[in-house]
């Protein structure tokens, strides 16, 4: 499989807040919410905020079951960070966005961060070694 790129839809309740906090908060960019669904880019990835409705409606089209609502935790975006100092700022917009985190911690080999957005999704921040090389050879 080499798809063009890979889209990440996940249900929310107000899609007029998430763009508020991911754009006014954290500085990703966006066109706004246009049909229900906010649209954020990120390096080889896409996030796709759709009102709960209209992700029920693609998730009736998938044929699986599950839930068109929010659920808290039922997944971990993981991004990759070069420092510290980058993943205690992503932490601290998140809060002052409306979100919640804990402070980041070192792990193993790692400094890891989580922060919770407003519908309860869990973002996973790393720093490492690998990271700060991919970050400097990039």
């Amino acid at each position: 499989m080499k798809p063009l790129t890979t889209i990440l839809s996940l249900p929310v309740a107000d899609p007029q807040a998430t763009a508020n906090f991911y754009a006014d908060g954290l500085g990703l960019e966006t066109d706004g919410v246009e049909d229900g669904i906010v649209a954020f880019e990120l390096p080889n990835l896409s996030i796709f905020f759709i009102t709960a409705d209209e992700y029920g409606q693609y998730l009736e089209l998938s044929g699986q079951p599950g839930s068109k609502n929010p659920v808290p935790g039922a997944s971990i975006i993981s991004c990759a960070f070069s420092t510290r100092a980058e993943i205690d700022e992503v932490l601290d917009r998140a809060v002052a966005a409306g979100g919640s985190a804990d402070p980041g911690q070192d792990v193993d080999s790692s400094y890891m961060g989580y922060f919770a957005d407003l519908d309860g999704y869990i973002w996973e921040l790393v720093a490492n070694e690998q990271t700060a090389k991919a970050a400097a050879n990039s």
